[in-house]
Formats: C-alpha cells, sequence, structure tokens
C-alpha cells in the first residue's frame, strides 16, 4: 500500500524537478516594467506624472499606514507572513472546489504566485503554469523579504482606469498619496484587484462601494479591525477625486520633458516608460497663477472677437531657474509649439537697455549725460517717435524714461554697431548676419528674439550684472534614484554692479513717470521696459520686461499670423495690457510676502543735481544750498563720475570788478560790467553824510552805463553796485551779494571835481 502511494507522489516530485521554472526567475522583470515619468517643482514636490503606455508611480510599503497594507492582505493573501510562497492550505481548499466543479474555478495563489504570474508567466490557467508559479514563488521568497514582495506586488498590479501601481489608483480615484489613503479608501483599492472593470469605482460605483464592504469585513474577521469600525467604514459615502498631477501638461512641463530629452540623449518614448524624475525650478504658485492669468481674456487684445496670442517667462535672476513659463492661449496640445521659446518677434524699444544703454553705462557715460532729441538723419537712415515730438536736450534717464528713439539710435552710432551687439550677445541676446544696421537699436532684428531670451538678459540686471544661462531642469534622476544629470550653476559677469543698479534706477523711472506706469502703485520696487513694434497700418507685437530684485518676467502679446496684415487693436501697447497682466502676476507672486528692494551697491553715489542748469545751459553740475526744491535733480553715479562743480546760477552772486566813474561837467558818467547776464545790479550813489540813493537797476549781459546829474552836490560821492539774485529769496527777500568796491569823487564846491577812487 505504501508503495503504492509512493508512485504517485514520486511522479510528481520527478515532474515538479523537471520543469525549467527553476532557471527561470529573472529580478529584471520584477522592476515594474514602464514607469511614469515624474516632475518635480522647486520644492521637490510631485507636480506632474506623465506615461507612454502604463500610468504608473511607484511607492514604497514603509511609507503605508498598516491599515493600507492589511486591506491588500485581507483581499488577497491574509496568511501572506506565514507561507513561503505558497499556501498549501489555500491549494488544498481550491483544489477541492475544482474537483467538485470539475474545473479550474478557484484560485489558490497568494501575493507571491501572483507577482510572479504578472511580471514571469501567462494567465492561462492550466496545470504546468500553476507549477511553474510555485515553483518561482518559492525561489522568490528565498531572495526577498515578505515586505518587498509585497512592495513590488502593490506598484505592480491593475486598478482598471489606465491606473497601475498602488500610487497610481491612489492619486487616480482619491488624489491623496498611497501614504495618505484612509481606510475605507485602501478598503475599495484592495477590493477593485479582483476584477478592475466589474469593480470600477468611475464606471460602477454601486459594485466597487459593495466590493470595499466585503474587504472591511474580511478584515475585521482577520482581526485587523473591529466589527464596529468595518461597519461605520462600510457605510461612508463614496467621493472620488483625481490628482491633477496625472497626465498634467501644459508649457513648462512640455519644455521639461523636451530639455530631458536633449540632455539625455534619449528619445521621447523612452523617458515617458523609464521612470525618469525630472527635478525643475519651477516655483508652483507662479506657474499656477501664470496659467490661470493666461485664461482669462480681458488680460489680452481682441480683434474681431478673436483674442491675440501672448506667452509669458519668469526666472529667478539669482539661479538662472526659470520660475514660470506658458508659451499660449490655445487649447494645449502635447509639445505644442511653445512662444515663450521658439517665437522670433521685433522686440522694439524693450530692446534698448540691453543693446544701448546698458553697454553705454560701461563706457562711461552717466544717467545725468545730456542727449539731443531732434529730427536727424543717420546716412539713409531717419528714425522718428511715434509722436512726431521732440524734447531737444534730455537727460539719459529722461530719455529711457520717455523711450525716445532719437538719443538712442545716436547712442548705438556713437558706441558702435559691433560694441553693443558684443555685450548683449553676453545676455544670450542672438544676431543674424544681416543684422548690421542702426535699426538694431530700435529692435529692428531680421529675425528677432524669444520672451525667455529677453527675461534672461533683463534677469542679469536684477542680478546686479551677472547673467545665467536660463534653464528649467536642476537633476534628473533614473527610476532607482541615481543622478544622472545635474545642472552645473554659471555665472558670468557682463556689467559691473554699479552700472546695473543705474540701469535698474532708469527703469524705475519709467515705471514711475514713463510707459510702464500701470505697475507705478505696486508695493514693491520695480524696474521695466515697455516694446511695441508696428507700422502705419498699427501694432503687431507689444512687449514688456520687469523685475524685482529675485525675479525677471517678460510678456509678448500678438499673433500668431504676423505677415498676413493682423493687426492689434489701437489702443495696445506695451504699457497697456501687458503692462496689466505683469501687474497681476507681480501682485501674485509676493502676495503675503516681503518684497525685495533695490541694494545701491557702495560703488555708487546719489547726489543733487541743478536741474535748472541742465535745462537752460545742458551742462550736468551739482546743486547749491540754494538750489530750489522744485529744481533739485537727485541722481546716481558710479563713485569718480559725478561733476564736482557746482551750479553757477545758485549762488550768492557776484559784484561787478570793473567799476568805474567819469565825469563831464555836472555829469558823472558810471561803468562797469555785469558778471552774469541772470542777475540784477542795483547802482547806488552814496553821499558825503552816508545816505544811499538807488540810481538804476540793471539785468542783461551788456556793458552797464548810467549817466547821474550831481549838480549841486558837494562834498565826498561814492558809487557802488549791489548784485541780486531774482530766482533765490532768502526770508521772504530775494538774495544779494556783497557789495562792489566803491567808486569814490570829492566835490568841493560847485563846479569842482576830484577824482579818487
Amino acid at each position: 500500500m505504501a508503495a503504492l502511494i509512493l508512485i504517485p507522489v514520486a511522479a510528481v516530485a520527478a515532474y515538479v524537478l523537471s520543469r525549467d521554472a527553476w532557471h527561470m526567475l529573472d529580478e529584471e522583470k520584477l522592476s515594474c516594467g514602464q514607469l511614469s515619468v515624474q516632475v518635480f517643482d522647486g520644492d521637490d514636490q510631485l507636480f506632474s506624472a506623465l506615461s507612454g503606455g502604463e500610468e504608473r508611480l511607484l511607492t514604497q510599503v514603509a511609507d503605508l499606514p498598516e491599515h493600507v497594507k492589511n486591506a491588500f492582505i485581507a483581499a488577497e493573501d491574509a496568511r501572506f507572513y506565514d507561507h513561503p510562497g505558497v499556501d498549501a492550505v489555500r491549494i488544498l481548499g481550491a483544489a477541492w472546489s475544482d474537483l467538485k466543479a470539475g474545473a479550474f474555478v478557484e484560485g489558490a495563489s497568494t501575493i507571491t504566485q501572483q507577482l510572479i504570474k504578472l511580471t514571469h508567466l501567462n494567465s492561462r490557467k492550466e496545470l504546468s503554469r500553476k507549477v511553474d508559479e510555485a515553483i518561482l514563488a518559492v525561489q522568490l521568497e528565498r531572495v526577498y523579504g515578505k515586505d518587498q514582495i509585497l512592495e513590488m506586488y502593490l506598484n505592480t498590479v491593475y486598478f482598471g482606469s489606465g491606473y497601475y501601481g498602488l500610487e497610481t489608483a491612489a492619486r487616480g480615484y482619491f488624489g491623496v498619496s498611497a501614504s495618505e489613503l484612509t481606510l475605507d479608501q485602501a478598503a475599495l483599492l484592495a477590493g477593485i484587484l479582483k476584477s478592475p472593470a466589474r469593480f470600477s469605482p468611475n464606471r460602477r460605483p454601486e459594485a466597487a462601494v459593495g466590493r470595499r464592504g466585503v474587504i472591511l469585513h474580511l478584515m475585521a474577521t482577520y482581526g485587523m479591525i473591529s466589527e464596529a469600525e468595518a461597519d461605520e467604514v462600510a457605510a461612508r459615502p463614496l467621493r472620488l477625486k483625481k490628482d491633477p498631477v496625472l497626465e498634467r501638461r501644459g508649457y513648462y512641463v512640455d519644455y521639461a520633458l523636451l530639455e530631458s530629452c536633449r540632455l539625455l540623449g534619449i528619445p521621447m518614448t523612452r523617458l515617458l516608460q523609464d521612470g525618469y524624475r525630472i527635478y525643475t525650478g519651477m516655483e508652483r504658485d507662479a506657474e499656477e497663477l501664470c496659467e490661470a492669468l493666461f485664461a482669462r481674456d480681458e488680460y489680452f487684445p481682441q480683434v474681431n472677437g478673436e483674442s491675440a496670442q501672448g506667452a509669458i517667462c519668469l526666472i529667478d535672476a539669482h539661479t538662472g531657474y526659470i520660475s514660470a513659463l506658458v508659451g499660449g492661449r490655445d487649447e494645449h496640445v502635447a509639445l505644442g509649439f511653445n512662444r515663450a521659446v521658439r517665437i522670433r518677434r521685433q522686440p522694439g524699444s524693450v530692446i534698448k537697455p540691453i543693446l544701448v544703454y546698458a553697454p553705454a553705462l560701461e563706457a562711461g557715460y552717466t544717467a545725468a549725460d545730456m542727449l539731443l532729441d531732434e529730427a536727424s538723419t543717420f546716412g539713409d537712415y531717419a528714425p522718428s517717435d511715434a509722436s512726431r515730438r521732440y524734447r531737444g536736450w534730455v537727460t539719459m534717464r529722461e530719455a529711457v524714461t520717455r523711450s525716445l528713439n532719437i538719443p538712442a539710435v545716436e547712442l548705438f552710432s556713437s558706441l558702435g554697431i559691433g560694441r553693443c551687439k558684443s555685450f548683449a550677445r553676453q545676455l544670450g541676446i542672438p544676431f543674424d548676419k544681416n543684422d548690421t544696421r542702426l535699426a538694431l537699436a530700435l529692435g529692428g532684428f531680421t529675425y528677432g528674439v524669444s520672451p525667455q531670451e529677453l527675461c534672461a538678459a533683463y534677469a542679469a540686471f536684477a542680478a546686479g550684472g551677472v547673467y545665467r544661462p536660463p534653464t528649467l531642469i536642476r537633476r534628473i534622476e533614473d527610476r532607482e534614484g541615481k543622478t544622472v544629470y545635474e545642472a552645473r550653476p554659471f555665472a558670468r559677469r557682463v556689467m559691473a554692479e554699479g552700472s546695473a543698479f543705474i540701469l535698474t534706477s532708469m527703469l524705475q523711472s519709467v515705471v514711475q513717470h514713463g510707459t510702464a506706469k500701470a505697475l507705478a502703485d505696486l508695493p514693491l520696487d520695480v524696474a521695466a521696459k515697455t516694446g511695441t513694434v508696428g507700422d502705419e497700418n498699427g501694432n503687431r507685437d507689444v512687449w514688456l520686461a520687469a523685475y524685482t530684485a529675485e525675479h525677471a518676467a517678460v510678456i509678448w502679446m500678438g499673433f500668431d499670423e504676423n505677415s498676413n496684415g493682423k493687426v492689434l487693436p489701437p489702443d495696445s501697447g506695451g504699457g497697456g495690457y501687458p503692462a496689466a497682466l505683469m501687474k497681476e502676476v507681480l501682485t501674485g507672486l509676493y502676495a503675503g510676502k516681503t518684497a525685495p528692494v533695490f541694494r545701491q551697491p557702495d560703488s555708487v553715489v546719489r547726489v543733487r543735481l541743478d536741474g535748472y542748469t541742465m535745462d537752460t545751459q545742458h551742462e550736468t553740475v551739482l546743486a547749491t544750498a540754494y538750489t530750489p526744491e522744485s529744481y533739485g535733480v537727485w541722481e546716481y553715479f558710479l563713485k569718480g563720475t559725478e561733476p564736482t562743480e557746482p551750479s553757477p546760477y545758485w549762488s550768492v552772486p557776484e559784484p561787478p570788478d570793473d567799476l568805474a566813474l567819469s565825469r563831464s561837467g555836472s555829469l558823472v558818467t558810471v561803468r562797469f560790467t555785469p558778471r552774469q547776464s541772470y542777475i540784477r545790479y542795483l547802482l547806488y550813489r552814496e553821499s558825503a553824510d552816508g545816505y544811499a540813493t538807488l540810481l538804476a537797476v540793471f539785468e542783461g549781459a551788456e556793458a552797464a552805463v548810467f549817466t547821474d546829474d550831481v549838480s549841486g552836490l558837494q562834498g565826498n560821492l561814492s558809487y557802488y553796485v549791489i548784485p541780486v539774485h531774482p530766482g533765490i529769496t532768502v526770508e521772504g527777500s530775494p538774495l544779494a551779494g556783497p557789495a562792489s568796491e566803491k567808486a569814490s569823487l570829492f566835490l568841493y564846491a560847485p563846479d569842482s571835481f576830484l577824482n579818487a577812487s
């Protein structure tokens, strides 16, 4: 009898030992196959997860609450921590059920066996496959611990709706990470595994909730929770919420994907399937704010019911990382046209600080230097302003504030096109070989620039003259967490810190008094420059570049069909729609934060100038103690470049030094030369008894001559002049200077004369 029993046992053993499964365990197949690429923001928080097939995110079992692990163990393998990979008790029970039914009707697979089936075998219910499954399960448990196996299982199984792995399902159905799942959520997800189609909470919520109750009461049966808790949780309503990170696209994310492919040298299909983790410099609040604002039509020009397109780039000036980026307003298409990066448009006046005024400051010009705004031609080039008005002599600051074209072209020509282009190239501005004309000073490029390029250039001004190439990506990790790319910070000083500060100060004047005054009431230090490009038919491109001490931002608006005659409304300009949008961006960016300030470096001094002399004589001189407040002009200079001469106008007037007398009979002629044409000279005659008589008041530059009839006078007579400044008042009276030296004569008697001086 014993021999009869041993024969089938030996046969089974021989069959098992003959199976190839003993050599089939492949640890690489346990790596979950396809993994979604993950894009993280600047705080290392997941912002987007995208897939090229299976949408799968990984979780770690160590991060899961006990009730989450217990839900899956109760649903799939109650003796998971007790068996060696195969559960003999369940096998016998399943075999008895199959014998009674005459077919394979009940499975006995453990979690370990299910993992093997999902990664190594097919799903057909055949004896050979079941034997191989058991063999491999036992082998698997010899290599890995129970928690490792459970983790691999939870990251592999399919939960329906395209969600592979527990982390993806938790985010897809409930909008939370797997580590945040509540008991009812965990039980529902565990219940899905029996049949993802039948128990889909999206399509069959009642079935999913019913299955959830089964799992909860199984947990109670196994002592994992109480029956009372099972009843209470089973009665909770189903609340579904998809995490927006799943398949979240957008211009920033798409640009990060493209850049990652370029940096790693791999195709997009591989990036989307190999589980890479892309860590960006995104400021999530700023990105979401910009995306929300770009969805609102009121911030964009409208033509015949069609809204203009737009783009924005926001850069952290001290890292070079792109904080936010939106490349258009149309319905987003994956990897669609990104205007923030790819458009090339004429920049208009927004290029002037980069191509003209920054190089001028570096060359030794000051913000107070006088420039002439008048109709001018430069060879065959005759630029003008849209207003066709000219303001004569202006300071560089006023030329920047008013965005005057003639002074910019004159300065550009004086500095040299090559010199200015060389400076701009250091700020990342590209040029075509045909960009050799003076029209470049006003943005007349062959192809133009992108918002990202302009933003990076302005970020250098915000950073005190240090340029950092713009980038989105801080580092990239593979699925194992190994860093496969890390950004190497690069910074190049392109202009002196003091020059950058002075340029920033001039661009602050654009905000306070110029074309960007829509930003003037923001409670923070802002520098800005507008740009408008068009012709006699209207405006085609409008720009605004703005920056604080931390961030630079550039906004462009226009139409994609730039060459078919479509133009923006007449009231559009850089100081209009772009400025209104920029105001909202900066308001949101610094909401609840302390706004940074532009700090004056030690290499810069601030001095008070005399505006009257600058206006009338076109000379830069210091104000004096007598310069009225209305004429005092404060200006910044690099130390050593500030003027040293005080204003000759607002000073104590000096008397003439050539007062002379001559007599003919009873007539005395007094002569002197005025020293300043704007001073009043009061001529006095003083008698022998000390009584002074005002004889005349002289104004102007011509020599002063006065004839005094001294008939009837005798004794010592003295003549002198007191200069009076009509524009300076001290204690309610015009400021008088010292009297001139006296010129005297002595009359002995009537008709006698003696000249003395």
